[in-house]
């Protein structure tokens, strides 16, 4: 079936330039918070969700992110909520404060969370698997995303292929393992790495089919 891996990181031009080949980009509005003049020609024909980015030290405001998205994000544009890493009550809070203000955020939920979300929500983002070791990662989302749940689900920072065979549910995930920081990353191409991105080709196959791979 297909899923979509988006390309995230993209925060500078040359960056941008790298990754133009691909049409799903996951950007950080901390990270992209000075809005480059350079960005607005890279987001047409672009399928773009915005990210508060508040994984990252010194992440935008709460108030800074709505003011952000209204500035910013297209009436095409996918937006999550606001979070609040490792605290899930807060998380939720934003989640209904912003959409008391009339925003339409995509929700995250994260390990502790409101599980109904993947019964009453189209689109839920999974955070929170990242630091898993695989096997705890194996672990929560096979019990996470049994059978039955309707919300279709984006990993985040998931793109290898055994992390989403056996959901059908998740449709979605984003990387920025493209970007060349060190030796590991820089073991491919950017242009190789671009081919790991986009539109893939992942088929279902049940957990009891599925030898999990190491990272």
């Amino acid at each position: 079936m297909k899923r979509i891996i988006y390309v995230a990181g993209v925060n500078r031009k040359h960056l941008a330039e790298q990754a133009n080949s691909v049409p799903y980009w996951l950007l950080s509005a901390t990270l992209l918070r000075r809005y480059p003049s350079w960005l607005e020609s890279y987001m047409r024909n672009r399928t773009v969700i915005w990210d508060p980015g508040t994984f990252t030290e010194d992440c935008i405001s709460y108030q800074g992110y709505r003011a952000y998205l209204d500035r910013h994000a297209k009436s095409k544009h996918m937006y999550m909520q606001y979070d609040e890493i490792g605290n899930p009550d807060a998380t939720e809070w934003y989640l209904k404060d912003m959409r008391r203000r009339g925003y339409e955020p995509v929700p995250i939920l994260q390990p502790g969370g409101d599980r109904g979300l993947l019964m009453n929500e189209t689109m839920v983002f999974i955070g929170g698997t990242v630091p898993m070791s695989d096997g705890e990662r194996m672990r929560y989302l096979d019990d996470l995303l049994r059978p039955g749940i309707t919300a279709k689900v984006h990993l985040l920072g998931m793109m290898k292929h055994e992390w989403f065979a056996p959901y059908q549910t998740a449709v979605q995930g984003d990387n920025t393992s493209w970007i060349p920081r060190s030796e590991w990353n820089r073991r491919k191409t950017v242009e190789e790495w671009m081919k790991e991105y986009g539109e893939q080709w992942i088929p279902h196959v049940p957990r009891s089919h599925i030898q999990m791979a190491l990272f």
